[in-house]
């Protein structure tokens, strides 16, 4: 009898001990949670752990400014050929870095706008380069990936964007590009093919 007493008292000693060790782990979780909020000043992640910055709206019109003469650069691709293009990607690029990053207060912020300028940077001088209508479609493709982040990033001021997509493009490879109308108007196409592909977001 006195062994089955003991037995009850170690156990339910051992349990004691680990709900409070589990109540710990749950108070550590809250402040872990509370310190990442916290080193996150001026950021907001949205669904899909897209990561959107608090900026100023100066700093969304000239992220606007490059993206409506992205969609002249889009059109080149159906209408012109391998100089439009390379003109339109100069104007884009002009565009560009004319962006004051100056007027990024986060050290967050700065960082993403650094990392997404150079890779459209990369993207447009690869485009403005080549006279090679192929490689211009693939440069034109990464470019309007990271356009695409930036705009999620830090938003624009005026109209509604959809972002397209065509899963044929760049040999069955996919391509997105942007559009400002429902409208769908292939760059990586033509003829036949023009109207190949879909609205897969669209942003206000």
């Amino acid at each position: 009898m006195k062994k089955q007493i003991v037995m009850i008292v170690a156990l339910l000693v051992a349990l004691g001990v680990a709900n409070a060790q589990h109540d710990h782990g749950t108070q550590d979780q809250k402040e872990g949670s509370k310190m990442d909020h916290s080193m996150h000043g001026g950021m907001n992640m949205e669904e899909g752990q897209v990561i959107t910055f608090e900026v100023s709206v100066d700093f969304k019109k000239q992220l606007t400014e490059v993206y409506k003469t992205s969609l002249v650069l889009t059109e080149s691709f159906i209408t012109g050929g391998a100089k439009d293009i390379a003109s339109n990607g100069l104007q884009v690029k002009t565009a560009l870095n004319k962006v004051d990053m100056s007027l990024l207060k986060s050290p967050e912020a700065h960082m993403e706008w650094m990392m997404n300028l150079k890779e459209m940077n990369t993207a447009l001088g690869k485009m403005t380069a080549s006279t090679d209508l192929k490689d211009q479609k693939v440069a034109h493709s990464s470019f309007n990936q990271t356009l695409y982040k930036s705009i999620k990033a830090f938003g624009i001021t005026e109209g509604v964007v959809y972002y397209q997509h065509c899963p044929m493009a760049l040999g069955k490879q996919g391509a997105f590009w942007f559009s400002g109308s429902k409208e769908v108007r292939n760059p990586y196409f033509e003829g036949n093919m023009l109207t190949c592909g879909s609205t897969k977001e669209t942003i206000n």
